[in-house]
């Protein structure tokens, strides 16, 4: 899977429109490939502000469809994702990312861009069900967490690239905290993922968004917070 995707943390809805107006043009026209260059098959976000979830998923591309920033008071945080599907009879709002599981301590909303090894991921999982790589790798960190020992699992079953966008937020206390994860086995041009700060809030992004005005610098390997 080939996809563009952001995560934000701030207080800032004009840089959230910025952010999400490149994603468009980025899903529309992707510059850093020559073929395949649209992300047409669905997109999907979460906004979280302690107050309220904005949580929204569509099979139809980004730049088909119309979004307005919510009126949003003080810190939230943003997960956007526009999909280019590997298995085209995925393409659905079912399978559109952010995917969003739970367990006993907190909600999870997860988008990826790569791929991982569907089959080693339901072994491991000990599921059967109709899916995808990205929907398992969000239940595996709902079921075992982000614990060392599992992002390595996920990294050894990654087949091109473990991008990820999470966002964490807690059943009890209501906190919200974002993490980002940028692994890829090939074409650093497409893969790398870059990080902005802005003058109210950070950003994560996917590298075409660079062309369309987003400024940043090449993130950290690792798993890190974006706050």
């Amino acid at each position: 899977m080939m996809c563009r995707m952001f995560a934000y943390v701030g207080s800032s809805t004009r840089e959230l429109e910025s952010l999400y107006k490149a994603l468009r043009e980025s899903a529309s026209n992707d510059t850093r490939r020559i073929k395949d260059n649209k992300h047409g098959d669905g997109w999907g976000y979460v906004i979280y502000s302690g107050e309220v979830i904005w949580y929204y998923r569509s099979r139809r591309a980004i730049y088909d469809e119309n979004f307005a920033v919510p009126q949003v008071d003080g810190k939230f945080y943003a997960v956007f994702h526009a999909r280019q599907a590997s298995k085209k009879e995925t393409v659905s709002s079912r399978f559109s990312h952010p995917f969003q599981e739970s367990n006993e301590k907190e909600l999870i909303f997860l988008a990826h861009n790569g791929y991982v090894d569907e089959e080693k991921l339901k072994v491991w999982l000990g599921y059967q069900g109709y899916t995808t790589d990205s929907e398992l790798v969000t239940k595996a960190l709902a079921k075992f967490g982000m614990r060392p020992e599992v992002m390595e699992r996920l990294r050894e079953y990654t087949v091109s690239a473990l991008n990820l966008l999470i966002l964490r937020v807690d059943k009890g206390s209501g906190v919200g905290r974002l993490y980002y994860l940028n692994y890829f086995k090939k074409d650093p041009e497409f893969y790398r993922m870059y990080l902005s700060q802005g003058m109210e809030g950070k950003a994560v992004f996917s590298s075409t968004l660079k062309d369309y005005g987003i400024d940043g610098v090449p993130v950290e390997e690792g798993l890190r917070i974006l706050d």
